[in-house]
């Protein structure tokens, strides 16, 4: 063990950015580095889903959303927060990133053997054998992610975001393609773990490649006291929602069986898809370009209603015209045999318009050392939360869905009360930072709407009318953002213009 003295730190030893914080530009290109990387993984999701939505039945994709889901609760306690401990601590060295490796790999041994012994015990509750198959095959997962783990978040504190895509990329293909083999040759709902054990896999191999450090995995416990504190919370957080997230399926399984599960899950994806396309790109860049702004003393109210701002000019218009046009997405994406999930995505794509601003609250309560209130939010939203749920899980699949008109408006609304504590915020603040995305929402709604108003087939519409539908969705949107003078217009006609420029270089060379 390294016993260095626990006042000695050594900054140099880690690299860090060379600046205090990211300049603006900097900040926008990792946004624009981070968002290719998400599309193209967005773009393999849907590919792989479509894919995987032919080969296995909803049984066999409810069993691996339910098993994979308790992986993914036992991996989140096992990270022990200490990627976002990584990005936010404000004096980084050698001793630091040791203990942060070493606390990473003793919970991974103590949280997978644990897994790996009760995989029966849980098999036999849902009367599943394979379940518990699923289950020790993700716990193999678990033994080379902690060396992965503190170079990846080193690579985000110095927003290296254009090797994290790359990383992140070839690991979303590794593991689609395969699960997309695996799924052909007969393997079922383990197809798709298997291809998460390998994502994890080639994620690490590649992360040492870029950051060959070996000395980083020397054992340390020396900063266990601080990365513990820290840890502990953001884990108990972290399990907390994704506990939260998780109780439907595991309810509807139990209840309805893992077809229900299946369905009910299936529709969630789909109508967080516009979320998620958004959400996912730019969740790895918040929270370094948050805690830089905290060392800088910069205006983080002003950052949060930008944020609210441009995420729900994009966010709130996608997710209306997806409920608009639940029926035909899902023929398309999942095929006939998933056409019971078309209300149940209607439903959800409306419900989760109230959650636009909740991407930026945790990492906005961590970069101003706050992240206590996270998990106070958290507890007093989600118990709450839970009973709606239960309740209605109990009822079915529909009303289940419906309950989170409900739950998602007072996790938010909590949320805000402790958002709006730290920064000084109001609700009035909110609704002028949302008057010229409500406008665009309408401008991208209405022309949908107006097909499926005049269709003989209602909201049925046929592949050439969603066809049509979106793309006048499409050109109402970019009316409303220019109509309203939307701030988002602005970045769109400057990325335009910079791509027109590269082109024409391009073109005289």
């Amino acid at each position: 063990m390294d016993n260095s003295s626990h006042s000695a730190r050594h900054p140099a030893a880690v690299p860090v950015p060379p600046q205090a914080g990211p300049l603006p530009g900097s900040i926008r290109h990792s946004l624009a580095f981070s968002f290719m990387e998400k599309y193209l993984i967005q773009a393999i999701t849907i590919g792989t889903t479509a894919i995987m939505a032919r080969l296995l039945t909803p049984a066999e994709t409810g069993l691996f959303m339910i098993g994979y889901g308790l992986i993914l609760l036992i991996e989140a306690f096992r990270d022990f927060g200490v990627g976002a401990y990584i990005v936010q601590t404000k004096t980084l060295d050698l001793p630091t990133v040791r203990t942060a490796f070493t606390v990473t790999m003793l919970m991974s041994l103590v949280m997978g053997l644990g897994l790996f012994a009760a995989a029966p015990w849980i098999g036999q509750a849902y009367d599943a054998p394979e379940l518990a198959t699923i289950l020790r095959i993700g716990t193999l997962g678990f033994l080379l992610v902690p060396f992965g783990t503190p170079l990846i978040g080193l690579m985000r504190r110095a927003m290296e975001f254009r090797t994290l895509a790359w990383i992140n990329v070839l690991a979303a293909l590794a593991s689609a393609g395969l699960a997309i083999l695996l799924a052909i040759a007969g393997f079922g709902a383990a197809s798709y773990v298997w291809g998460a054990v390998l994502s994890g896999t080639v994620t690490t191999a590649f992360a040492f490649c870029c950051r060959p450090r070996p000395e980083f995995f020397r054992p340390s416990l020396h900063y266990w006291r601080e990365v513990g504190s820290f840890g502990m919370t953001a884990s108990v957080l972290t399990l907390v929602n994704m506990g939260a997230d998780l109780l439907p399926r595991l309810l509807l399984g139990r209840w309805w069986g893992f077809g229900a599960a299946g369905m009910f899950t299936r529709a969630a994806t789909l109508s967080q898809l516009p979320d998620r396309m958004l959400v996912s790109a730019l969740s790895p860049v918040v929270l370094p370009a948050m805690a830089a702004q905290v060392r800088d003393g910069s205006d983080l109210k002003g950052a949060y209603l930008r944020g609210h701002e441009q995420m729900s000019a994009v966010q709130w218009p996608a997710l209306a015209v997806m409920a608009l046009l639940a029926a035909p997405v899902v023929r398309i994406l999942l095929g006939p045999q998933w056409l019971d999930a078309v209300p149940l995505v209607r439903i959800m794509a409306i419900a989760t318009m109230m959650l636009a601003p909740a991407f930026m609250t945790y990492p906005l309560l961590v970069a101003v050392g706050r992240v206590r209130d996270a998990l106070l939010a958290s507890l007093i939203s989600l118990p709450p939360s839970a009973l709606i749920v239960a309740a209605a899980a109990y009822a079915g699949p529909h009303a289940l869905a419906a309950s989170m008109l409900v739950t998602a408006p007072l996790q938010m609304a909590v949320a805000f009360r402790f958002i709006a504590r730290v920064i000084g915020l109001d609700w009035r603040d909110m609704l002028l930072a949302s008057r010229a995305s409500m406008a665009v929402t309408a401008a991208a709604a209405a022309a949908p709407a107006a097909i499926v108003l005049t269709s003989p087939s209602g909201f049925d519409l046929d592949i050439g009318r969603t066809i049509i539908a979106c793309g006048a969705a499409f050109l109402g949107w970019l009316g409303g953002l220019y109509r309203t003078g939307h701030p988002l217009s602005s970045e769109i006609t400057g990325a335009c213009r910079g791509l027109t420029r590269s082109l024409s270089r391009s073109a005289a060379s």
